[in-house]
C-alpha cells in the first residue's frame, strides 16, 4: 500500500514549473523532511487533480502557472489546514480500517476516490436539491444542464437517470412539489425518453396528482417501449383497477 502523505499543499505543478519548489522543505507535518521533491511534487499533482484545483487553492501566491513567490511553507490558508486533516483521515482509512476488514486485495483510498475532480464532494441529486430550495426549480434545471454540459463523460457526477429521479422522488415526497417533481421527470426524458424507471415515476405522481387517465398513459408508453420489463404490466394493472372511495 503507497503511502499517505501530507504537506498540508494541494498543488497542481508543470514540469517547467519546478524551477519555482524550493530544494528544501519547511513546515512538513506529515511528510518526512527528506521526502525526495520528484516524489513531492508527483504527489502534489495527484492531489490538485483529484479536487480539480490549482497551487493557490492552499498555497500562498497568485500565479498558478508561474508559482513565482509562492510561500509554501505558509499555513495562512484554511483550505490547507483542512487538506491536513482530510490527509490525515485517508490515511487512517488505508492503514487501519481497510485492513480490518481482513481483505488481502484492498482499494486505496485517495482525494479522488470521493472528490472525482471537484472541490466538494457531494451527490448531484444533493446539489440540485439545494440549488431548487435557494432558487427554485428552473434553477435546478439550468444547473443540471451546465454541469452536464461540462462534466459530462468524466467521473465528477452520476448523470444516469436515477439521479433526476431521486430529486423528483424527493421534490414530491418530502416537499410536496407535485409540478416541481413533474418538471425533474419532463428534463429527465429528454435524455432517457424511455427510460421504464422513470416513466413509472411519472404516472405515479400523476396518480397522486389525480390524473389516472395520464398516468395510464405514461405506463403504457412505458410498457411499449420496454416489453421486456415484466414489472410494468403489473403496476398498469394495479392502477386499473377501480378506485374504492372511502366513506
Amino acid at each position: 500500500m503507497n503511502r499517505i502523505l501530507l504537506t498540508g499543499a494541494l498543488l497542481l505543478f508543470a514540469y517547467p514549473m519546478t524551477a519555482q519548489i524550493p530544494e528544501q522543505f519547511t513546515n512538513l507535518k506529515v511528510l518526512p523532511e527528506e521526502i525526495d521533491r520528484r516524489e513531492l511534487v508527483g504527489m502534489m499533482r495527484g492531489f490538485a487533480g483529484g479536487l480539480g484545483v490549482r497551487c493557490n487553492h492552499c498555497h500562498v501566491g497568485d500565479d498558478p502557472d508561474t508559482l513565482e513567490g509562492y510561500d509554501f511553507a505558509s499555513d495562512e490558508k484554511e483550505t490547507k489546514r483542512i487538506a491536513r486533516v482530510m490527509l490525515a483521515m485517508t490515511r487512517e482509512i488505508n492503514g487501519t480500517h481497510l485492513p480490518a476488514t481482513g481483505r488481502s486485495e484492498l482499494t486505496e483510498v485517495t482525494c479522488a476516490t470521493c472528490h472525482r475532480g471537484v472541490l466538494k464532494p457531494q451527490r448531484l441529486s444533493d446539489l440540485i436539491l439545494a440549488t431548487i430550495d435557494e432558487g427554485g426549480v428552473e434553477a435546478g434545471v439550468g444547473q443540471y444542464r451546465d454541469l452536464r454540459e461540462s462534466h459530462y463523460g468524466d467521473s465528477a457526477y452520476d448523470f444516469s437517470g436515477r439521479t433526476l429521479n431521486r430529486v423528483a422522488e424527493t421534490l414530491a415526497a418530502q416537499k410536496g412539489d407535485l409540478g416541481g417533481a413533474m418538471t425533474i421527470i419532463q428534463l429527465n426524458l429528454e435524455y432517457e425518453p424511455d427510460s421504464p424507471f422513470t416513466l413509472s415515476l411519472r404516472a405515479r405522481i400523476l396518480a397522486r396528482a389525480g390524473d389516472r387517465e395520464a398516468a395510464i398513459a405514461a405506463l403504457e408508453r412505458a410498457i411499449a417501449a420496454n416489453p421486456d420489463v415484466d414489472w410494468l404490466p403489473r403496476q398498469l394493472e394495479e392502477l386499473r383497477k377501480p378506485q374504492v372511495e372511502e366513506d
